[in-house]
Order: C-alpha cells, then sequence, then structure tokens
C-alpha cells in the first residue's frame, strides 16, 4: 500500500512538471511606421463579396498604413477605380497559417452606419470544398449600426451536406466599445473554439463529431483584418457619410501555441529543391528562447519564395520554444505559380468555384500529380473551376504557359487568366482537347491589359466526369534573353503599314542576316501559322507578308520573329 501511494505521489509530481503553457510562435507588434510588414501580410484587393461598397486596395498607405505603433485600416469616401469609397484588407495567407492555438488581437473598431470592421480566419486551403464547408471563424465582428454589440461566430457546412450553418453569440456587456482597445482572444483547440473579449468568455462551440460538415475546423486558417463599408450587412439600416473617414485600429496580433514537450527542443528543415537553408547557430537542439537564424540560399536560377506558413523574411530569426518543423519554398526565377509540381500537395490549389450545389468535385495530389475526381458534372466547363490565386501581371509582358494534363474520358477543358476582384474580367481564355494520353502544352500569351497585381489562373473541369490529371503547370515570365517585346519603332525590324489589311513589308536596318524565321499568333497566344523558316532577312530588303491565305480575321495578331540567337515579339493590328 505504501508503495502504491509513493508511485501515485511520483506521478502526480511528474504530471505537475510539465504543466502545458502557450508559447508565442509568431505575431506583429506593428512598431515599425509605413506600410504593413510585406512579409508576413498581402492584400485583398477589388470589391471583393457581400455587395461592400468599398474597393479594397494594394499597398496604399491612405487605406492601410502603421503609425504609432499602431496598424491603422481606413475607409474612405473617394472615387477610385468605378468605386465611392476605398478600404483595406489584409490577409497573411501562406506567411501566418495556423491548426490550433490562441489568438490575441487588440483593437479598437470605429462606428457609424455602414461600418464593417472584422477579424477573423478562413482555411488556407479549402480541403472540404468552397465555402461554407472548409469553415469560417469570426473571431471577432462589429456593425456601426448596432454600435454596442460585438459578435463571435463559427460558419460551417451542414449534417445534410448542403447549405450553411452557424454557432455564435454577441455581447452588449461592454460599454462602447469604439472608444477603447479590447484584446479579443480565440483559444482554437482540437475539441472546441472558446471567444473572449478583455478575458471574459463570450462563447464556445463544441466539436459533437468527427465529420467535417459540421466540424472542418481541423485545418490550417489564415487571417483577414478588414474594414467593410456597407454590404449585406453594413448597410442594413442605411450609411451615415458624414462621419467617413473611418479608422479601424490594431495595437496587435499574437499567436500562440501549447509547448508538446520540456525541451530541450529540435529544429528540422525540410529539404527543398531549388536551394538550401543556413542555420545559425547551427545544434542538435535548443534551450527554450535560444534565437536561431535562418537564410535561405537558392541555387543558380532560383529564388526564395517563403517559409511555409510562417513568413517571406529572410533571414528570418526564430525563437525556439517548441519542435519547429520548418519548410523554405523556392521557386524558379521568372516563375509565377508557387507548388505547380504539386511537390508540397494542394498548397496554392483547391480554390474551388462551383456553378450550384449540383456540380460537385473533388481534388488531391497522388504520386505528386493533381487529380480531381468529378462525381456530378455541370454543362459548361466554368461549372467547376479550380484557380490559382494572386498571380501579379504586368502590361506588355509575355509569359509562357505550360503545363501536363489527361483525363479518364477524354472532353475539353477551359484554361484562363482573369481578375480576381471587381467583375473578375478575364485577361486570356482558351479551350484544350485533352485525352486519355498524357499531353504538353506550352504556349505564349501577351498582358495587354493595364498591370494586375492580383489575378488568377484557373481551369475549367466543368463537363468531364470522371479524373483528370494536371502536373508540371508553370506561368513564367518571359525575359530579354530568350524573348522580348519590342516598341513599335524598334530600328531593327519595322512593320509598314501598321495597322493594315493583311499585306504588309518587314522591313530590318540590321547588319545581320542571318536566318530568320517568323510565326504567327492570334491574341489568345495560339500559333495560327509559320510564315516562314529560316529564311535571311538582309539589311534595307523588304520582305512582303500576305494573310490572304492564312485565314485571319480584322484583330489584333502577333509575329514572333526569331534567330539562332534572339527572339522578339511585334503586334499587327488587321483591320
Amino acid at each position: 500500500m505504501k508503495k502504491l501511494s509513493l508511485f501515485l505521489f511520483t506521478f502526480c509530481l511528474t504530471i505537475q512538471a510539465f504543466p502545458q503553457k502557450y508559447v508565442k510562435v509568431w505575431g506583429d507588434e506593428f512598431n515599425t511606421s509605413g506600410l504593413p510588414d510585406s512579409t508576413k501580410w498581402d492584400y485583398e484587393i477589388g470589391k471583393v463579396r457581400n455587395d461592400e461598397l468599398q474597393y479594397y486596395t494594394w499597398k496604399r498607405s491612405e487605406n492601410a498604413r502603421i503609425q504609432d505603433t499602431v496598424l491603422i485600416i481606413e475607409a474612405r469616401k473617394e472615387a477610385y477605380k468605378g468605386a465611392s469609397y476605398t478600404s483595406a484588407s489584409l490577409i497573411s495567407r501562406y506567411k501566418g497559417d495556423w491548426l490550433y492555438g490562441k489568438f490575441e488581437i487588440r483593437a479598437k473598431v470605429p462606428t457609424g452606419k455602414g461600418t464593417w470592421p472584422a477579424i477573423w480566419m478562413m482555411p488556407t486551403d479549402d480541403e472540404y470544398g468552397g465555402w461554407p464547408r472548409s469553415g469560417e471563424i469570426d473571431i471577432m465582428e462589429y456593425v456601426g449600426m448596432n454600435p454596442s454589440n460585438l459578435y463571435f461566430t463559427a460558419h460551417f457546412g451542414s449534417d445534410s451536406g448542403s447549405g450553411h450553418k452557424s454557432s455564435g453569440n454577441s455581447t452588449t456587456a461592454i460599454s462602447q466599445p469604439y472608444n477603447k482597445f479590447i484584446t479579443f482572444t480565440l483559444v482554437w483547440s482540437p475539441d472546441k473554439l472558446e471567444w473572449y473579449a478583455d478575458g471574459v468568455k463570450y462563447h464556445t462551440y463544441t466539436k459533437s463529431s468527427d465529420d467535417p460538415k459540421v466540424w472542418p475546423f481541423n485545418k490550417m486558417f489564415y487571417f483577414i483584418l478588414n474594414l467593410a463599408y456597407g454590404g449585406s450587412w453594413g448597410a442594413q439600416q442605411g450609411l451615415d457619410d458624414t462621419k467617413l473617414p473611418h479608422k479601424f485600429y490594431i495595437d496587435y496580433v499574437r499567436v500562440y501555441q501549447l509547448q508538446e514537450t520540456t525541451g530541450p527542443f529540435s529544429l528540422k528543415i525540410e529539404p527543398a529543391t531549388g536551394g538550401t537553408v543556413e542555420v545559425s547557430p547551427n545544434q542538435p537542439t535548443y534551450p527554450e528562447g535560444a534565437v536561431v537564424t535562418l537564410t535561405a540560399k537558392p541555387d543558380n536560377g532560383f529564388e526564395f519564395d517563403k517559409w511555409l506558413h510562417l513568413g517571406s523574411a529572410n533571414p528570418m530569426k526564430l525563437e525556439v520554444v517548441k519542435d519547429w518543423n520548418i519548410t523554405p519554398v523556392f521557386k524558379k526565377k521568372n516563375e509565377l505559380i508557387v507548388n505547380g509540381d504539386f511537390s508540397l500537395g494542394m498548397k496554392n490549389w483547391g480554390n474551388f468555384y462551383f456553378y450550384s450545389a449540383h456540380q460537385k468535385a473533388t481534388a488531391s495530389v497522388n504520386d505528386g500529380v493533381y487529380v480531381i475526381n468529378v462525381t456530378s458534372p455541370g454543362t459548361a466547363n466554368w461549372h467547376i473551376v479550380d484557380q490559382y490565386l494572386n498571380i501579379p501581371l504586368v502590361q506588355g509582358t509575355t509569359y509562357k504557359i505550360s503545363f501536363d494534363t489527361w483525363s479518364e474520358n477524354p472532353n475539353q477543358m477551359d484554361i484562363f487568366l482573369a481578375e480576381n476582384h471587381d467583375n473578375y474580367t478575364t485577361y486570356y481564355s482558351t479551350t484544350k482537347n485533352i485525352s486519355k494520353t498524357r499531353q504538353s502544352y506550352t504556349w505564349t500569351v501577351t498582358m495587354s491589359k493595364a498591370s494586375d497585381p492580383n489575378c488568377r489562373f484557373g481551369f475549367g473541369f466543368g463537363r468531364f466526369t470522371g479524373k483528370v490529371f494536371l502536373d508540371n503547370v508553370s506561368i513564367e515570365k518571359v525575359t530579354a534573353t530568350n524573348s522580348k517585346i519590342l516598341p513599335e519603332q524598334f530600328a531593327d525590324i519595322r512593320i509598314f503599314p501598321n495597322p493594315n489589311s493583311g499585306v504588309f513589308e518587314m522591313i530590318s536596318s540590321s547588319s545581320s542576316e542571318m536566318p530568320v524565321t517568323v510565326k504567327l499568333y492570334n491574341f489568345p497566344g495560339q500559333l495560327i501559322s509559320t510564315i516562314f523558316k529560316d529564311q535571311p532577312l538582309s539589311a534595307g530588303n523588304p520582305v512582303k507578308i500576305n494573310l490572304a491565305n492564312e485565314g485571319v480575321a480584322r484583330g489584333i495578331y502577333f509575329l514572333q520573329l526569331s534567330n539562332r540567337e534572339n527572339s522578339f515579339t511585334r503586334k499587327v493590328i488587321l483591320n
């Protein structure tokens, strides 16, 4: 009996020797004046959702800035790109993504009819499908029409498999919340979500089942900090423009996670294609609180992109307060697609659009290949879409698109580049015939519209049934070393007249007589024909070109001229 008592006493001491504690693993204190830290925050752009009135701007200090150690998100009444109001929405996707922890944000909301500030989290990858199936966590919402209320809500699907459900609460216990900074806290564990304001718990949502229809909160989520104006909720009782501009103040964002061991702690760097990581100091283990510097070293032809889920600072200082597993991400220089080889699984993919609830498909990565399984197709390609987001396109720049694809059941697939905001205008689209045999596609596209830092690249699978496969997806900026866009009056090659009716002359002033190949492409970048191949183009001797036999209509075309040393593209307008 004494031995048993001694064992229990010793066991209890062991348990008490390591009480679990939260340790800070990420955050932003907003101590550096200027624009928000781009290594931690990106932007939503345009008129994004909920019929809101504001245009979310990109890197514009009038709408998002750090001043006096506080982040200010400002909504303004001003004409901007077709909207009458501007504001900002900051997101931490792939630079600050988390599964479980304690999330603490100290903020002060604005007031006035029309305001709709929020601190919330969305799934990094929609692994259970589009909203609401993969979940949403609103750490705090506020609408100026109800100036005394603060709202705390979780959104998810329903156990019926369709529709939307939520679990939430509101409080009026904090007097005049718009006049003070309040600390909002979410505690997220594997079996429940708990909401606090200034240390007082206001709501709990407890997991009732492992079914993702009611508990999708077992995947990574990222932050959104935004100030909306108007919209389906914010404008329900009208607007009060007399109080504009409105300012949403955020003092800090802090993320804590539970320690799993007492330490010392390990630091593992996952191997990555395209570079290596220098660790200083490099030790087998580290005591709690040790600071380590990680420096990404890209290989030739590559550049560093980010530390997956942690940010893009390079070098990055990391406090060792738990066992860390760090994944560096490198990409080829001039490459716009990260994880086009799917070595990181579904990262950056799974951004689905379904035309209606009748269309159903799931995506996964098997043996390094993207597989979408269409179980309920639509009647048009765009009825089921997966897309890669936040692609910057520069006006006048040419991009090479390439990928491999095949399918269980042959059909046509849409490929497009479009706005990821406002009217979601399509910049370029084409259709490819997909067979059972793996095929590689490559072509070039020139951005003819104004530069857009937030585009989407998508595949339309809506008419397929069964599995469709993608691999080696790439959008590469074409640089001067291989192909370049030249101004119309470039001295070496001149096209006259331009515009023309399909009959024109091409004149070179270059002393080189190297054989030249000329190919004609339509505006979407599809090859129409090879005009001539490996023919000399002598200085001062015009070459007459007649496109009458090429079946071309009026419009914009591109001539690609290439020799053994170089190539460039010239625009031709047929009237």
